[in-house]
């Protein structure tokens, strides 16, 4: 699908529970998806040329966004591309764990995104692994991001959470497709987090999207949504 002039197409790619929960109130992952869903994860990060988390996200599980398939490796190298994503990690106060693995990674490159709200010293010691972009005074300018990724060359951006940094994505109508793993279990819980937290929507500006294919394998259901065209495009 292509996006709007000037910017990346941007599709969301998450595996959530039966009642939409993607990790339990104390932020545990509970053992989704499963290895088909994996596989799947592969070839849409493989599609992307950068993925892109937020800060709440590398909290929760700190580890670099790589593709694990050689072949789909192989397969970026052969096409000219580079053989891992671009990994940008959303901040506007850099509190994340500046000494993980997300930052300790040195097979993938890593532009992180904040503000000038934040502090000089953290500032420093992720300038000391990573490019650092500051956009806006306390809140990321996403806008302004995403014409400046282009500009960069990325022209597929992979969203992969967490819930407030997917809703600012469709807060600004970003998003041009998800791809939904639907997963055959219950978490519960009214502070369990969900695809899309925030302050949520009004019914006059629900986002709409249209599925375009649907696939069942052992249990869940793989489902692939486009952006309805409209007034906001």
């Amino acid at each position: 699908m292509s996006a709007g002039a000037g910017r990346p197409c941007c599709f969301l790619n998450v595996a959530t529970s039966l009642d939409g929960k993607i990790a339990s109130h104390r932020r545990e992952r509970p053992g989704f998806p499963s290895r088909e869903d994996r596989r799947l994860m592969d070839r849409i990060r493989a599609r992307s040329d950068a993925i892109l988390i937020g800060a709440g996200t590398l909290r929760a599980v700190d580890f670099p966004l790589r593709i694990r398939s050689r072949t789909l490796r192989k397969q970026r190298l052969a096409a000219g591309r580079a053989e891992q994503p671009l990994n940008i990690l959303l901040s506007s106060s850099l509190a994340v764990p500046r000494q993980g693995r997300f930052f300790q990674a040195s097979d993938v490159r890593r532009l992180v995104v904040t503000t000038a709200s934040a502090p000089s010293r953290r500032l420093s010691s992720v300038r000391r692994s990573s490019e650092v972009l500051v956009l806006g005074r306390k809140k990321v300018l996403l806008p302004r991001l995403m014409r400046e990724l282009r500009a960069r060359g990325v022209a597929q951006l992979l969203l992969e959470g967490g819930g407030e940094t997917n809703f600012d994505f469709f807060r600004r109508g970003l998003i041009d497709e998800i791809y939904l793993t639907l997963c055959p279990l219950i978490i519960g819980g009214s502070r369990s987090p969900t695809p899309v937290d925030g302050a949520g929507f009004l019914p006059d500006r629900f986002p709409h999207y249209r599925l375009v294919s649907l696939r069942r394998s052992r249990g869940e259901l793989f489902l692939h949504y486009l952006r309805k065209s409209g007034p906001r495009d």
